[in-house]
């Protein structure tokens, strides 16, 4: 007869599983229970946190002002340039001094100049000191050359001359008195570059004194000199220069140069360098555009030559026009005229005259021109 199975192994399962379901229960009751307010310690805090919600930030955005177009900018640029070019209505304290080291400047037709009535001589200290028709109290400057010598080699001045073209004079021990390159000198071989020489070396002088004062001077007194005599001042006024038929526009503006010697350059070079040192020099300004107070441009040192189609520059037409309408003035004969190639250093006064307009245009255009194509910047006659 077969033996029944003991129901023992299916009850077990059960009884394990009853188990967990109860130990479960312990712990959570266990965790509400500790977690009760009745066993939560509370802290006061004094003075009492006040918890605020925080508040949106606000930006306030102001709408920019409208910016203007580029070349509305330039345009502006070129009007307020041109109108500070020259003082309007002007004072007798802003009247224009030309000497010779500050001879270029722009004036209005109503403009006032004052000129240093300058004389130059070739002299020497002596012959000053004896000149009763000079006051003691006349300003006056000497220039003069003072001469050097120092014993070398041409073995050394080769070590020592950085720049070899350069024109030096020598004395050989013969007497004889070369100037040349030291680097022709060297290749002659002429001289034994071991041989003791002199080097002579020239420096000039410029000194301004008064004719009381010239005694004082540490050179020797019948030295060779230039002096520059200044016999006062002159005061002209451009309206009373020009005294033309003509009427010129009360907004014309007046380029003045005093003619000296350092002008080899002609009319022309004179008008391009004073274009080109003002409107590169600039006027101080505001309120012109953003982050900029110097209203000024550029105009290349070649902006007057031809375009290789042939075709005139901007600049070269308007220097041809310039050129060709130049008043001359002598201010020691105080005589008017127009001939561009008679000018004497010393005595003449050049006036180029501009209209507003041009000087717009000029800026305008080389302002406008910087990002372009220079074959845009042709015109035919």
């Amino acid at each position: 007869m077969q033996q029944q199975k003991s129901a023992l192994p299916s009850v077990l399962p059960f009884l394990l599983a009853m188990a967990i379901l109860v130990a479960v229960g312990y712990f959570l009751v266990f965790d509400l229970n500790s977690s009760s307010p009745t066993e939560r310690k509370e802290h006061t805090v004094n003075p009492p946190i006040e918890i605020l919600e925080p508040e949106p930030a606000v930006t306030i955005i102001e709408a920019e002002p409208e910016i203007a177009h580029g070349k509305e900018i330039i345009e502006q640029e070129a009007t307020e340039f041109v109108d500070n070019l020259a003082p309007t209505n002007q004072t007798a304290e802003q009247a224009i001094v030309l000497t010779e080291e500050e001879q270029g400047s722009f004036i209005r037709y109503d403009g006032k100049i004052i000129l240093p009535n300058l004389e130059k001589r070739d002299t020497s200290i002596s012959q000053l000191l004896s000149d009763e028709a000079l006051d003691a109290t006349t300003k006056i400057t000497i220039e003069f050359i003072e001469e050097t010598e120092s014993n070398t080699t041409l073995a050394e001045l080769s070590n020592q001359v950085e720049d070899q073209t350069v024109s030096i004079t020598i004395k050989t021990p013969q007497g004889e008195i070369i100037t040349a390159p030291l680097a022709e000198l060297l290749a002659q071989q002429r001289i034994d570059t071991d041989a003791p020489i002199t080097l002579i070396t020239k420096k000039t002088h410029n000194l301004t004194t008064t004719v009381a004062e010239l005694d004082n001077i540490a050179i020797n007194k019948d030295q060779a000199v230039t002096a520059t005599i200044n016999h006062g001042e002159q005061a002209l006024s451009i309206n009373e220069i020009i005294q033309q038929e003509d009427v010129i526009p009360e907004n014309a503006i007046f380029y003045l140069h005093r003619v000296t010697e350092s002008d080899y350059q002609g009319l022309w070079g004179i008008i391009q360098a004073g274009l080109i040192d003002k409107f590169r020099q600039g006027i101080s300004l505001e309120g012109i555009a953003r982050n900029k107070d110097l209203v000024q441009v550029t105009i290349p040192h070649d902006a007057d030559e031809k375009l290789p189609n042939g075709l005139s520059s901007f600049l070269g037409k308007l220097l041809n026009n310039k050129v060709s309408s130049t008043y001359v003035y002598n201010y020691k004969t105080q005589v008017m005229g127009f001939d561009p190639d008679v000018i004497h250093p010393g005595q003449q006064l050049l006036l180029i005259r501009f209209s507003s307009q041009e000087l717009k245009e000029v800026y305008q255009f080389f302002s406008e021109q910087r990002n372009q194509n220079a074959e845009a910047f042709a015109v035919s006659y």
